[in-house]
């Protein structure tokens, strides 16, 4: 108990209790995998040298990839524990894909104790980024995606992210300092050395994202039907961001615009829920029935939302 009111000084109840108490820590034995007719997979995230490694145990269903069982072994910081033993509690009976469309948002929300104070300090968010990065590099392990040069390229000795995902995390949280990249990633944190490739990172990530921004802020000012594909992805995700979408984050999912197509006189558009909103009951009610009526209302009453 003592040890338990340590924790909840430097984290809430929820994070403590995690740490105190993990329920999937440990690994998967053969006889468990067999018992589950399932097979196991193991993947190794980080080093040890780095200070951070994850090793991620999945006892997988050959037939759909789905994840019966989800454990975890790991090194670093105490609220990495956190981070991981809920992540294995989402995993768990999604397919192996599935587990990479959960969201920093949503994993970080379900580690709150209210739904207005962080579940970390900000110098220990890349915990989560670390938890669900080692969830997508487990999973292109596990389809043997093929990797490009750049992805496999690690700028940090520090960090177990590569250059990829380091992109990725400055876009999400829309990085705009060293601190907070390494907040986020851990990049930087000991490994001075990479400080300015970081630097020339952040410059260049920034006018890609300033440069997306003034393309949704200067759509054109026509009809939704006038508009070209791309253009109407845009509309669709800035009506769903002033909407829907956070109280979609909020819930620990998401959602995916793919395709708007013309069919008759109505407007089809595809949408993919990500994360915990996918399979969720309201996602083909009330969520859907709120995100039809919104573009509906914006964009054209002829509009059909259609989940993928």
């Amino acid at each position: 108990m003592n040890q338990l009111m340590n924790f909840k000084n430097d984290y809430g109840v929820k994070v403590a209790m995690f740490i105190e108490d993990p329920k999937y820590a440990g690994t998967i034995s053969s006889d468990e995998a067999t018992a589950l007719d399932a097979t196991l997979f193991t993947y190794s995230y980080g080093d040890e040298a780095i200070g951070e490694e994850i090793m991620l145990h999945w006892a997988i269903n050959p037939t759909d990839d789905t994840i019966l069982l989800a454990r975890y072994t790991y090194f670093g910081t105490p609220s990495l524990i956190a981070a991981c033993d809920m992540l294995a509690l989402l995993c768990k009976n999604k397919t192996v894909q599935e587990a990479t469309t959960m969201t920093y948002q949503g994993l970080e929300r379900f580690l709150r104790d209210n739904p207005t104070t962080p579940a970390l300090p900000e110098c220990e968010n890349y915990v989560i980024t670390l938890a669900l990065d080692s969830v997508k590099q487990a999973a292109k392990a596990y389809y043997k995606d093929a990797q490009g040069r750049e992805e496999l390229t690690y700028p940090c000795k520090d960090t177990p992210m590569n250059l990829t995902s380091i992109k990725e995390s400055i876009k999400l949280h829309n990085i705009q300092t060293l601190r907070t990249l390494t907040d986020y990633t851990k990049a930087g944190y000991a490994d001075k050395g990479c400080l300015e490739d970081l630097e020339t990172l952040l410059v260049v990530q920034k006018k890609e994202i300033e440069e997306e921004k003034q393309v949704q802020e200067n759509m054109p000012d026509i009809p939704f039907r006038q508009m070209n594909t791309k253009e109407k992805i845009i509309a669709v995700d800035k009506v769903i961001d002033g909407s829907v979408r956070e109280f979609l984050i909020m819930d620990g999912g998401n959602i995916e615009i793919l395709d708007v197509k013309e069919n008759g006189e109505n407007i089809d558009i595809y949408i993919r829920y990500l994360g915990a909103c996918d399979g969720c009951a309201s996602s083909s009610t009330g969520t859907l029935f709120a995100i039809e009526s919104s573009l509906k209302e914006k964009l054209d009453n002829k509009i059909r939302v259609l989940p993928i």
